[in-house]
């Protein structure tokens, strides 16, 4: 596991903010892995009304899982530019609003590789998670595994992944191919 290490956060957001702006345009994820995602969506919480995408660039995911699902999708990115898309704000995904506490049905994002602290991210999004129900969806791929700068602060091996995720958490399942697996993360259910 690497951590890029930034002097402070101001130098955190403006790597961040650089790297929106360089590849504002490009969408990461691809259109078949969102509707397995809405297809998981329907399966694991089929009362679904509410869920959040982080690290969303140009909103391409929320404008997607909306249409999927036919839902209340909002997408988070921190960089300014969030407040040009629709259904999107300006947030830094490691912060948490008090009316997402336990109020969230599911969290997307291919954009986990962009924390600095990813235990706390990873703690801050399942707080938002409804116990008992929600899921939360994370994008790996392998040419995150290594490489760490001021932007991608965060890279490890699948298995890494994996262990961090099942932590305190459960990984329910995993699915992709080709370098890129999405995992599906739950609250630990208490036996």
């Amino acid at each position: 596991m690497k951590i890029y290490k930034h002097e402070n956060y101001k130098e955190y957001k403006k790597a961040q903010i650089a790297k929106n702006e360089l590849k504002l345009k490009h969408v990461w994820v691809k259109d078949h892995e969102l509707v397995k995602i809405s297809k998981k969506i329907n399966h694991y919480v089929p009362d679904a009304s509410f869920g959040i995408c982080h690290g969303v660039r140009n909103a391409w995911e929320v404008k997607k899982l909306r249409h999927l699902l036919n839902i209340e999708v909002i997408g988070t990115d921190i960089a300014p530019s969030a407040n040009d898309f629709d259904n999107t704000i300006q947030w830094d995904f490691h912060e948490i609003k008090d009316e997402w506490k336990n109020n969230v049905d599911f969290i997307y994002s291919n954009s986990f590789d962009h924390s600095y602290d990813p235990v706390l991210c990873l703690d801050v999004w399942m707080k938002c998670i409804k116990k008992g129900k929600g899921i939360c969806f994370i994008h790996w791929m392998s040419t995150n595994a290594n490489k760490i700068d001021a932007a991608d602060c965060f890279a490890a091996p699948l298995k890494e992944y994996r262990k961090l995720f099942n932590k305190k958490y459960q990984v329910v399942e995993e699915f992709g191919g080709k370098g890129r697996v999405i995992f599906v993360i739950k609250h630990k259910e208490k036996v």
